[in-house]
């Protein structure tokens, strides 16, 4: 199944060529809002797949002109091993994250691998979980932990890279487990989206010290049956569930409305999800079949609006100045949250794929910073036009997954992933 992982990940990059450490100490991800605050004396994180709780791939940062490579980092296998693929990286300002994975002669030789990086680019610490089946997800920093989530649930201490033992859960840590996580101050939220020989699929939280808090959307599912979705969504009390189910025992597809703290079932709208969700303060985005861009009300879920897109987009879309920006392989749409209306195009293209994003917006700069092949695109958020672009030297096969960190000693840094490893960026 492992190499099942790795050939499609290496078409999609493919594609997209085509088409166009220590750390630091105790993490606890802190959550600004876009343009509130002067940048230069705040700490601006990207703890998780999107950025925040609610996904809307926002830094606070400025970046308002070109960047240039500060270094790159290629992961080693261990001994024996030999390098697969790179999924993708989150960081912090104290150190970089990344998501990879290797094999070897044996079904668990190698298998799901992070590395701690620090900020300077050197290798901190290196885990392997040694599993045959990688899909990919985004880890994310909860409290002083490094979680994953791929055949497997595990926290790694943010420092060392060590195992950490969590309270007993009503499942056990050595079933096969994957999905996305969402970290909250006051605890973890995830999906277990695939059954393999573990766990049926369900949606969960752990509490703040790693303990089963609640369970919900229990299958009795068969064999190899998934959630082809499993998006995610933490807002205003609730956790929002985006499941396209391939075997809907006894749960339906479409999306839920979960109580953040029970998991008590609020709201339910049946539909058939294809995308990542992103929040603001009243409505959750999403691309549903159709494909249509879709706002739904986070009350009830009822459809607020929805428009029709040229293809499908998998990424959550970016919410920011009260845009709802998607890509599409026709190049990037920014719609008005308020009704759908489009703001703009651009025809830039860059990542349309399950688990890739190819946007990020720099609050502090009014700007969308897009990977794109082997390149970078500097947007303004008013109109789609192009403020700067260039080629990032040393690229292997293509950029994707962008994230920015903003540092209040360094300002605003830029971390990207390509087939072989992590590249950091830096204004000038």
């Amino acid at each position: 199944m492992r190499d099942r992982i790795r050939s499609v990940l290496s078409a999609l990059l493919v594609a997209l060529g085509l088409a166009g450490c220590g750390g630091g100490g105790s993490v606890t991800p802190s959550l600004h809002g876009p343009g509130s605050q002067n940048v230069s004396t705040v700490r601006d994180d990207w703890p998780m797949y999107a950025h925040d709780a609610r996904h809307t791939s926002v830094s606070i940062a400025s970046i308002s002109g070109s960047l240039k490579v500060a270094w790159r980092y290629d992961p080693q296998p261990i001994a024996g091993d030999t390098f697969g693929s790179s999924f993708n990286s989150i960081a912090t300002v104290n150190g970089v994250y990344a998501h990879w994975d290797q094999y070897g002669s044996g079904v668990f030789s190698g298998g799901p691998s992070y590395d701690g990086i620090s900020i300077s680019g050197q290798r901190l610490w290196s885990y392997c979980e040694h599993r045959d089946f990688d899909e990919g997800h985004w880890v994310s920093v909860f409290h002083s932990n490094v979680v994953f989530e791929d055949d497997g649930q595990q926290f790694l201490d943010v420092n060392a890279g060590t195992v950490v033992k969590t309270p007993a859960k009503k499942w056990s840590t050595g079933y096969d487990l994957w999905g996305e996580s969402i970290p909250d101050s006051s605890g973890l939220y995830s999906a277990n989206t695939f059954l393999a020989d573990g766990a049926d699929l369900f949606v969960y939280s752990l509490d703040s010290t790693g303990a089963a808090r609640w369970t919900q959307n229990q299958q009795k599912s068969t064999k190899y049956s998934q959630d082809q979705d499993g998006a995610l969504v933490l807002s205003n009390g609730l956790l929002f569930y985006a499941a396209n189910y391939s075997d809907p025992s006894p749960f339906a597809t479409g999306i839920y409305a979960l109580d953040a703290a029970s998991g008590t079932k609020v709201a339910y709208r049946s539909t058939i999800p294809l995308s990542e969700m992103s929040a603001d303060a009243t409505n959750i985005y999403l691309v549903e079949q159709g494909p249509l861009l879709v706002a739904r009300a986070q009350s009830d879920l009822h459809q607020v609006w929805s428009v029709s897109l040229s293809s499908s987009s998998y990424a959550a879309p970016v919410l920011v100045n009260g845009l709802v920006i998607v890509a599409t392989g026709s190049g990037i749409e920014a719609h008005n949250a308020s009704n759908g209306s489009t703001a703009w195009t651009a025809a830039v293209p860059t990542a349309v794929a399950p688990g890739l994003t190819g946007m990020v917006a720099a609050a502090g700069s009014n700007t969308l910073l897009v990977a794109s092949n082997q390149s970078l695109y500097l947007l303004k958020l008013s109109n789609g036009t192009e403020v700067w672009n260039g080629k990032v030297a040393g690229v292997v096969g293509a950029i994707y997954n962008p994230v920015i960190v903003n540092d209040p000693a360094r300002g605003a840094l830029v971390y990207v992933t390509d087939s072989r490893g992590v590249i950091a960026l830096v204004p000038g």
